[in-house]
């Protein structure tokens, strides 16, 4: 425990210094609730992307390896580079309790057979279901990342407040209460000692 000098100024202090420790503790207790409930509101969401992307992955590969099997290698990379880029995608920030978390506004990633910089009567049934399958996992992707991210943030963020609730909750302020109960009973020792040379120098 610190070293403390016994006296009443010192005791004030000490005593505002737990209020404060105390009030700073629990808006701390406040932010972590509001970030778990945050996070929690982001986990199943998060949990459902996951499956869905996994989903749709697979049926994806499943076109790609048909589409590559009878089209062959050099039909899909000669559309695929006949391809337009997608639209732009920005990235944008939100602050809760003063962490910042990225959001991301993109249009829908899948795009009509004619918007997709080829002739879609050029092109056979199968390259045209592969190519909107990848577009739907891009889309799951950029659905997903951003919840992805910010789940990880929060997480990150609820252990550091943790640990900042434990150490005002369970080292300040106990060494603070500490003090303060040193404090008093030497004051209250003085204050005896006081008294009693008191009433011997009255008794003479």
């Amino acid at each position: 425990m610190e070293q403390v000098s016994p006296t009443r100024m010192n005791l004030l202090i000490k005593r505002r210094q737990i209020k404060i420790a105390q009030q700073g503790a629990s808006l701390l207790k406040n932010k972590r609730d509001a970030l778990m409930a945050e996070f929690m509101g982001l986990l199943k969401p998060l949990l459902e992307d996951r499956r869905a992307l996994d989903r749709q992955l697979r049926e994806a590969l499943v076109f790609l390896a048909k589409a590559m099997g009878v089209d062959g290698p050099e039909t899909l990379a000669s559309l695929a580079l006949a391809s337009p880029k997608q639209p732009a995608i920005r990235i944008e920030e939100r602050k809760i309790w003063g962490v910042k978390l990225p959001e991301i506004e993109a249009q829908n990633m899948v795009r009509s057979p004619m918007t997709r910089g080829y002739s879609p009567f050029s092109v056979s049934a199968r390259v045209d279901m592969t190519t909107e399958a990848f577009e739907k996992v891009l889309d799951l992707i950029l659905k997903m990342a951003p919840r992805e991210i910010r789940l990880k943030k929060l997480g990150a963020e609820i252990k550091k407040t943790t640990r900042r609730v434990n150490a005002l909750e369970q080292k300040l302020i106990p060494e603070l209460k500490s003090q303060v109960a040193f404090i008093r009973q030497v004051l209250e020792d003085r204050e005896r000692e006081d008294k009693f040379r008191m009433k011997r120098l009255k008794g003479r």
